[in-house]
């Protein structure tokens, strides 16, 4: 019976945090909580899990290796059955899920097989997908690849950030597992094979977030936008200081200068940035460096007429769109974004 069964939660990120909160509001809380320990908060959308599971009165374990053998006695201690996985970037064990008599599960924000890999929040922005969604399933032995146990579709905005996205999928994904939970521990969960199209998204560091201001400005846009918080942000250099753009508004309606030329953008000094079709992104907010976000007018340095850095060409990446999947009554179509 469900009841007897044990699950353990398994996240490291601020995407799992209102799943465990909906399934203990629900009264079906996990019997263990393992999160990622001080040394991986560098991550992004890292959390905290610690305050969280006292508040709910948790057993909590904090690690960087799920596979370490502290996890595997907190595992074995705590008598678990299931692993549920809600935001983990490490590969789990095909031993380790062979030891849980329930194997494990994992959610993914894409349409699998679609979208398998790292970062699908930035990429489902930066391919410029219309629909996308989470996919709950099976864990095996190669990441992101075992049988589909339900999906959510949902639409994908055109001014979508990936802060907005992030969250929303956040929630979608507490969905599924409220909705799911009982049959896993059941052992009745649905289970299809990946079917169709299978892509992979590659993973994305820091250093790809560099803009071209040369590219057209819905390429700029897409860009600040699929890089937004929790992600490190899209930046360029000017005076040779790391200008991290946080987000804001590209407009046909100033008049643009040459590309990465500064431009006046209306009263109390606010500015934008020319992009390579002639159009203006107006930046809302900044970082300096390292530093804090700051309003762009409060930074006199961006003066009109002035221009960021001209990257040299092998710094500059782009984001190339692909074949994306749509839902649609027969399950085949696909959209090109």
């Amino acid at each position: 019976m469900a009841d007897r069964r044990r699950y353990c939660y398994v996240s490291g990120l601020r995407l799992g945090v209102p799943g465990l909160e909906e399934l203990c509001a629900q009264g079906r809380p996990p019997s263990l909580v393992v999160s990622y320990n001080a040394e991986l908060a560098h991550r992004c959308g890292y959390a905290d899990f610690d305050s969280l599971t006292r508040r709910l009165g948790l057993p909590h374990l904090r690690t960087a290796d799920i596979n370490s053998d502290e996890a595997r006695d907190a595992l074995s201690t705590h008598g678990i059955d299931l692993m549920v996985v809600a935001g983990w970037s490490q590969l789990i064990p095909e031993q380790l899920l062979d030891s849980l008599p329930l194997g494990g599960v994992g959610l993914h924000p894409s349409p699998l097989p679609v979208g398998r890999g790292r970062a699908p929040i930035p990429w489902t922005i930066l391919r410029d997908m219309r629909s996308s969604a989470v996919t709950l399933f099976h864990l095996n032995h190669e990441a992101d690849s075992g049988d589909i146990v339900d999906q959510l579709w949902f639409d994908v905005a055109p001014d979508v950030t990936a802060t907005g996205l992030y969250d929303r999928v956040a929630r979608l994904q507490a969905e599924l597992l409220v909705r799911h939970l009982d049959d896993l521990l059941d052992g009745t969960a649905p289970r299809r094979p990946q079917t169709g199209h299978v892509s992979v998204w590659p993973r994305r560091r820091p250093c790809d977030g560099l803009l071209d201001f040369t590219a057209s400005g819905a390429d700029v846009d897409r860009m600040v936008r699929a890089l937004a918080d929790p992600y490190p942000g899209a930046f360029a250099r000017f005076g040779g200081a790391h200008i991290t753009l946080c987000g804001g508004t590209l407009t046909d309606a100033v008049v643009g200068g040459a590309p990465g030329q500064i431009v006046s953008a209306g009263p109390r000094r606010e500015w934008g940035v020319t992009c390579g079709d002639g159009t203006v992104f107006v930046p809302d907010a900044l970082r300096v460096d390292e530093g804090v976000r700051a309003e762009p007018t409060s930074l006199a340095m961006f003066r009109p007429g002035a221009s960021f850095d001209v990257p040299s060409p092998h710094m500059l990446t782009s984001a190339r769109p692909g074949a994306v999947p749509h839902p649609s009554p027969d399950g085949d179509s696909l959209l090109r974004a």
